[in-house]
């Protein structure tokens, strides 16, 4: 019979960095940067499904929308609202705007400005 040997530890190489001190600090850095100019149409790309309303998530024509945002609108939030259909006003409080004649690729553009809380279907007819 053999006899069995104590068990051995197995040793292993110690771990070798593949970046220094200072890569891994410009990394970081260029991360922060990207996060810090992307990191706003990233996030409201990723979240412009939530933001559609779900019966205008499959819209074939045209639609008359209301844009509903969580704070009181400057100029340029309502100038930048009108660039992706006509806008037609205020429904009802300052911080929803109306929009007739947004197209379905200007639809999901819009849910895609992260900003903006929800987007509506405008009550009345139709858009033509």
């Amino acid at each position: 019979m053999s006899a069995v040997s104590p068990a051995q530890p197995i040793v292993l190489p110690p771990r070798r960095r593949r970046l220094g001190a200072d890569a891994l600090k410009i990394a970081v850095g260029v991360l922060l940067i990207a996060a810090t100019l992307w990191g706003q149409q990233l996030y409201g790309w990723a979240t412009a499904g939530a933001r559609l309303d779900p019966a205008l998530h499959n819209a074939s024509g045209r639609s008359n929308v209301v844009v509903v945002l969580a704070f009181m609108p400057d100029r340029f939030h309502n100038e930048r609202v009108a660039q992706y259909g006509t806008f037609v006003g205020r429904d009802g409080a300052l911080n929803r705007l109306r929009l007739r004649s947004v197209t379905p690729e200007k639809l999901k553009q819009l849910a895609a400005v992260s900003w903006i809380a929800r987007i509506e279907p405008m009550a009345g007819p139709p858009a033509r």
